[in-house]
């Protein structure tokens, strides 16, 4: 059974797999991360701009009984 985070996150999935017009020909790649909710920002933040160096950026988060859940996409490799 879902849960109205889980509910949300999926809803939020199928939303961005959908094909877009202005982005016809470009093809992506996502990636869902949890994080605890501990109180420190500045983990969060360390661990946000790592992955940012890495070229994914942050669509949407979720949170959820002390955690947050985070969809990222960057392009796919080879487009």
């Amino acid at each position: 059974m879902f849960t109205s985070n889980s509910f949300r996150i999926s809803y939020l999935i199928a939303i961005l797999l959908l094909p877009s017009t202005a982005n016809a020909e470009q093809s992506w790649e996502y990636l869902v991360k949890t994080y605890p909710l501990l109180g420190n920002d500045g983990a969060l933040t360390q661990a946000l701009n790592k992955l940012g160096q890495q070229h994914w950026e942050l669509v949407n988060c979720a949170k959820g009984s002390a955690k947050l859940t985070c969809i990222f996409k960057r392009p796919a490799k080879g487009d």
